[in-house]
C-alpha cells in the first residue's frame, strides 16, 4: 500500500482500508485548510490503484470490509475510471460492504445524475461533503468557491441519487465578527439538507493555511471555546430535521465538547449537554493540547 502523507480520514474510518485514489484536493483553494497544500493534485493510474489493492489482499485477506477512497476529494475522478476502481475493491473483497469518499460541492454538480447514479450503483455508497458554513459571506471570506446555495444543491442532488450523505460544518469559522450570523445559516441549511449524518468540526488553523495572516494581523478574531459552544448551540437550535433521523456528533478531535444525538428525536438532550458544559466552564472541556485535525 502506497500513500502521500499526510493524508486524513473521518473518524468513523478508523477501522476503514485506506486507498489512495487521488492525491491532494483538486479545490485546494480554502483558507482556513492546509491539509493539501504540499500536495500538488493528481489521480493515480488505475494500474497502481489495482496493485495496492492486490498488496492490501496479502496484507489483510479478502475480508475486508469497508474502504475509504483517499484524497481529499476522490468523487472527482472521471466516472468511469471511478467505477472502474469500485469493480476492483468489490471483486478483490466479496465481503465488502460499503465504499465511502470526500467530496466536494463542484464534483457533484459537475457530474451528471446519470453518473452520479452509476456510481453509487457501482458501491460508492456513502459521501462526506464539506458544508462548512451556510453563510455565503462566510465562505467567501475562506475562498470555499461555492454559494450556499450551490452547496444544498448539490447535497440534494447527491441524496437525490442514492448516497448516504454526511455533512461536515465547522464551528468558529465565522470568526467573532460572523459568528451568530454563521450559527444561524449553517443551522438553516442544514435543515434545508436533511442529511443522514452531520459532523461538527471546531476550528483549527495548520500555520501554512491562508487564514494566519488575518489571525495575526487582527482582521479574524478566533473564538474562546466557551464562544464555541454557544455558537454550536445555536446552531443545534437552529436545525430542523424533516422526514429522516439524523445522526448529530461532535466527536472529531477538533472539538472541545464530543456530543451526540439523533435528530429530531435527542434536540433537546443535545442543547442540554451544551448548556451544562458552558455553566461549567472551560474547565470541563478538552484542553487544547488534546485536539487535534
Amino acid at each position: 500500500m502506497r500513500y502521500v502523507e499526510p493524508i486524513f480520514r473521518p473518524p468513523s474510518e478508523a477501522r476503514s482500508l485506506l486507498l489512495q485514489a487521488s492525491i491532494g484536493c483538486s479545490n485546494n483553494s480554502c483558507r482556513f485548510c492546509g491539509s493539501y497544500k504540499r500536495k500538488p493534485f493528481s489521480i493515480r493510474p488505475l494500474s497502481e490503484i489495482e496493485e495496492d489493492i492486490r498488496s492490501a489482499v496479502s496484507l489483510y485477506g479478502r475480508g475486508v470490509r469497508r474502504v475509504f477512497l483517499l484524497d481529499g476529494n476522490a468523487l472527482c475522478i472521471p466516472t468511469q475510471e471511478l467505477v472502474s476502481i469500485l469493480n476492483m475493491l468489490y471483486s478483490a473483497f466479496p465481503s465488502l460492504e460499503r465504499v465511502s469518499a470526500y467530496a466536494c460541492t463542484q464534483d457533484i454538480l459537475q457530474k451528471s445524475f446519470e453518473e452520479l447514479r452509476r456510481i453509487r450503483d457501482a458501491g460508492l455508497t456513502l459521501l462526506y461533503l464539506g458544508v462548512e458554513s451556510g453563510d455565503d459571506l462566510v465562505l467567501d471570506m475562506m475562498n470555499k468557491g461555492v454559494t450556499a446555495d450551490e452547496t444544498r444543491k448539490a447535497a440534494l442532488k447527491a441524496i437525490d441519487a442514492g448516497f448516504t450523505l454526511s455533512v461536515t460544518v465547522i464551528l468558529g469559522l465565522g470568526g467573532r465578527a460572523r459568528s451568530g450570523e454563521h450559527a444561524e445559516a449553517t443551522g438553516k441549511i442544514l435543515s434545508d439538507i436533511t442529511p443522514h449524518y452531520i459532523g461538527a468540526l471546531t476550528l483549527m488553523v495548520p500555520k501554512d493555511a491562508p487564514i494566519v495572516n488575518d489571525i495575526r494581523s487582527g482582521r479574524f478574531e478566533l473564538l474562546s471555546p466557551i464562544e464555541i459552544l454557544h455558537e454550536m448551540r445555536l446552531m443545534v437550535e437552529k436545525i430542523e430535521i424533516r422526514g429522516r433521523k439524523c445522526i448529530f456528533r461532535s466527536n472529531h478531535a477538533s472539538n472541545y465538547l464530543p456530543v451526540g444525538g439523533i435528530l429530531p428525536d435527542e434536540k433537546d438532550e443535545i442543547l442540554m449537554m451544551i448548556d451544562t458544559a458552558i455553566r461549567r466552564g472551560e474547565s470541563s472541556l478538552r484542553p487544547e493540547f488534546l485536539r487535534g485535525l
